[in-house]
Order: C-alpha cells, then sequence, then structure tokens
C-alpha cells in the first residue's frame, strides 16, 4: 500500500471530523428506535455517504477505505475499544473486497463495495458482541436477526453510497472548489 500524500491526509481527517460530529446526531437518532441492533443500521447510511467522498472523487485507490477507516476507528477507541475494533475490521473487510471487485474507481462497483462497509461493520459489531457475552439470544435466536440486520445495513450503505454519488454528479462537479 502506497503512503498517502498531505493533501490525501487532509481529506481522510476532514472526512473523519465530519463523520464524528454528525455521525453522532445518527446514532442517537438510531436508539430512539425500539429495534434490536437499529443504532449499528442507522449509522451504516450515512457512514457509506460519508466515505465515499474522498474515495470516489478525490483520492481514488487501493487504501483509502482502510485510510478512513483506521483514523475514524482511533478516534472511536476512545469511546468503545469494541467500537474502535469492529470499525478497524470493516475497514479491512471492505478494502479486501474492493481490492476484489474494483477495477476503476468510477463504477457501479464502488457504491457495492461503500456499502458492504455499512455490512460488515454490522457484522462484526454483532459478532464482537456475541463474543464478549452483550447479547442474550442464543445463537439460532439470532440467525433471522443477524441476517436481516446485515441486509438492511447492506441496502442502507449503497444509499448513503447512492446519495453520496448523485449529489457529487449533479451538484459538486459544478463547484469551483470541488474540482481542484
Amino acid at each position: 500500500m502506497k503512503i498517502f500524500a498531505a493533501r490525501e491526509i487532509t481529506i481522510i481527517a476532514i472526512t473523519v471530523s465530519l463523520t464524528v460530529v454528525f455521525g453522532w446526531l445518527f446514532y442517537l437518532t438510531a436508539n430512539l428506535l425500539p429495534l434490536p441492533g437499529s443504532r449499528f443500521v442507522g449509522v451504516t447510511a450515512f457512514s457509506s455517504f460519508m466515505i465515499y467522498f474522498p474515495v470516489v472523487d478525490k483520492i481514488r485507490r487501493q487504501g483509502v477505505f482502510l485510510g478512513v477507516a483506521a483514523v475514524f476507528a482511533g478516534i472511536m477507541s476512545l469511546i468503545s475499544l469494541f467500537m474502535g475494533l469492529a470499525i478497524v475490521l470493516a475497514g479491512l473487510l471492505t478494502e479486501f473486497a474492493g481490492w476484489l471487485v474494483i477495477k476503476d474507481y468510477r463504477s457501479w462497483r464502488l457504491i457495492a463495495v461503500t456499502g458492504f462497509f455499512g455490512f460488515s461493520g454490522t457484522l462484526v459489531s454483532l459478532f464482537i458482541f456475541f463474543i464478549i457475552g452483550r447479547t442474550a439470544f442464543e445463537v439460532r435466536k439470532m440467525l433471522v436477526p443477524l441476517i436481516l440486520l446485515t441486509l438492511i445495513a447492506f441496502l442502507g450503505g449503497c444509499l448513503g453510497a447512492y446519495l453520496a454519488d448523485h449529489i457529487i454528479s449533479r451538484y459538486l462537479k459544478q463547484v469551483k472548489f470541488w474540482n481542484h
């Protein structure tokens, strides 16, 4: 993996800082839903929306999913080490999926791989909670909710990435500072 340039590090830092600030609002809103696991699913569309901006339009190379996830995990580890671990593992899984699927950083595959970030984050978080014993469910009882939550997380992640792509192509391409 190549080392990021100063400009790319700045873009990653801005993305992570905006994700932390606005993501907190999405996280609090998701906690209002009376569904188990809603806080994981509630932030997937937003996190995919945010991670799509530096990936598709500014950096466009391997390692950016993991770079954003590592910085984000470093900050979120101050809240919970398990959250940081889940974010790093989601970044690794997404980077691996991108390595397998993405040939260029301009196709619909990028939306799917960015949606995979939400899917893998939800899956890893639920797995970590299962391992550390914070769930009261048996494995058989968790299978259907796990499948539903991860499917919803993937679809939410794809929706977030699609919305980011739409905003970039429709609105931001016309803004002068965005094209530099």
